[in-house]
């Protein structure tokens, strides 16, 4: 295993790159392809920022020796201190934001009144859950500039509390999908693939575990044992906000998914001739059509597919539409 300061380095770049393609793409899908830019991209947009500032600050950190192995001349622990401090309470911040971006995707395509107000509710807590452990990792268990868990059994209590909801969060969102698309009138493979792309959170969390697991060893830990134990816990912690910030933007790209219908159904047959509309989101449009078609035949007034007549105000992009429920 290589040393601490490549881990940092090397996970920090992986995001950086990872995380700003899947942004870029979220961005492009939003704006260019279902023209619906919204607060949820938003925020996203904005943790993403976080995290680029974040990773700049580490950069600088281990610039002036942070988790370094070697003595150099330029080597300065005051500002090395001041830096990752800096590094650590963006990532706090950054780490409410995307779970915020989460909750306000899922707002997007939620329809029933006791959903949106879970979600909005939900939404109150973790920005309150966000300020509290911002200014108690950030200020009140900060120790040498930096957050210390193993500082006090208060600290230690509250680095307890923080891990531990911050995974209960992460799966509350991650599964709220399921509820949220047991009735939507997508086929099952494709509201399966909906469901995974929305609870890619998940994935997160198990960043989070190991944090817990590094939490609960701080105590114990002395001397140069426990500062590899602080290297590790920023590490993870890079991680998962990295991975988070991946999972959140990947439910946006679904629709560039039309473009490879083959990986979804097989084949294009849900593609019309003389049209440029193919692939498996197609369907509802190609079954109210015919719907339609068959009711003017036999003298009927055509009428709105019920999964257009629920769209709730706000929700104006055709991908958004296929998500919704009876």
């Amino acid at each position: 295993m290589g040393s601490h300061h490549d881990s940092l380095f090397g996970a920090a770049v992986l995001f950086l790159v990872l995380d700003g393609l899947v942004v870029l793409l979220r961005v492009y899908v939003r704006t260019r392809v279902v023209r619906s830019f919204g607060w949820d991209d938003f925020v996203l947009c904005l943790t993403y920022t976080g995290f680029v500032i974040s990773i700049g600050l580490g950069f600088t950190a281990m610039h002036y020796g942070y988790a370094a192995d070697d003595v150099q001349p330029w080597y300065d622990k005051k500002k090395a201190t001041m830096f990752t401090y800096g590094n650590q309470t963006t990532l706090y911040v950054s780490a409410g934001l995307v779970k915020l971006a989460v909750a306000l995707v899922l707002l997007r395509i939620a329809v029933g009144k006791g959903i949106r107000y879970l979600l909005i509710g939900s939404i109150g807590v973790v920005g309150v859950w966000t300020v509290i452990t911002v200014v108690f990792a950030s200020g009140i268990c900060a120790t040498g500039g930096s957050s210390n868990w193993a500082g006090s059994e208060r600290c230690t209590q509250v680095g307890y509390f923080r891990t531990i909801s911050n995974i209960f969060i992460d799966y509350f969102y991650a599964l709220l999908p399921i509820y949220i698309l047991r009735g939507s009138q997508m086929k099952t493979k494709l509201k399966l693939i909906a469901i995974f792309l929305l609870g890619l959170g998940i994935f997160a969390s198990t960043a989070t575990i190991v944090k817990l697991v590094i939490i609960v060893r701080l105590p114990y830990a002395k001397g140069k044992a426990a500062d590899g134990l602080h290297y590790d816990l920023l590490l993870w912690a890079d991680i998962e906000l990295g991975l988070a910030i991946l999972a959140a933007s990947a439910a946006a790209l679904r629709p560039l998914l039309r473009h490879i219908p083959a990986l979804l159904d097989g084949s294009s047959k849900h593609g019309t001739s003389g049209t440029q509309e193919s692939g498996p989101y197609h369907e509802l449009v190609i079954n109210t059509r015919d719907t339609n078609k068959n009711k003017a035949i036999e003298g009927e007034t055509p009428r709105t597919p019920k999964a257009r007549e629920s769209i709730a105000p706000g929700a104006n992009s055709s991908d958004e539409e296929l998500f919704r429920v009876r």
